[in-house]
C-alpha cells in the first residue's frame, strides 16, 4: 500500500479506488488545488463523473453546477473577472467542450486568468 496524499482533509489511498479513472481524477484535482485552484464550474455528464466526484469531495475547491455548457463557460469567465483567479471548467466529452469556446476566446482576448 502506498502512502496517502494529504491536502487539508483530502486524503487519497490507492485502495479506496476500484476504478483507475477515479484514482487519477482525485490525484489531478488535488494537484490543481495544491497549485492554487479554488473554484470549478461543472456542466455534468456521464463521461466526466470521476472528475465531478473528485471536485465535489475536495474541501479546498468550491463547486458550481450549470446544465448548459455555454452558460457555464460565461459564468466561469465572470468569476475569473471578479476574483482575478483562474476557474476550472468540466464538461462531458465530444462536442460539449465546444460550447466553452466563446467564453475561452473572450478570456484570452481580455487577458482574464
Amino acid at each position: 500500500m502506498s502512502d496517502p496524499i494529504h491536502n487539508s482533509q483530502f486524503t487519497i489511498h490507492n485502495s479506496q479506488f476500484p476504478n483507475p479513472n477515479t484514482h487519477w481524477a482525485w490525484l489531478f484535482v488535488d494537484s490543481l488545488a495544491q497549485a492554487g485552484l479554488d473554484a470549478v464550474v461543472i456542466a455534468p455528464g456521464s463521461r466526466s463523473t470521476p472528475l465531478t466526484l473528485a471536485f465535489h469531495a475536495h474541501p479546498d475547491i468550491a463547486v458550481y453546477r450549470h446544465l448548459d455548457e455555454r452558460g457555464a463557460g460565461f459564468f466561469a469567465l465572470g468569476m475569473a473577472l471578479e476574483s482575478d483567479r483562474p476557474v476550472a471548467l468540466v464538461c462531458s466529452s465530444g462536442t460539449a467542450v465546444a460550447n466553452f469556446l466563446p467564453a475561452l476566446i473572450e478570456a484570452k482576448m481580455s487577458h482574464v486568468p
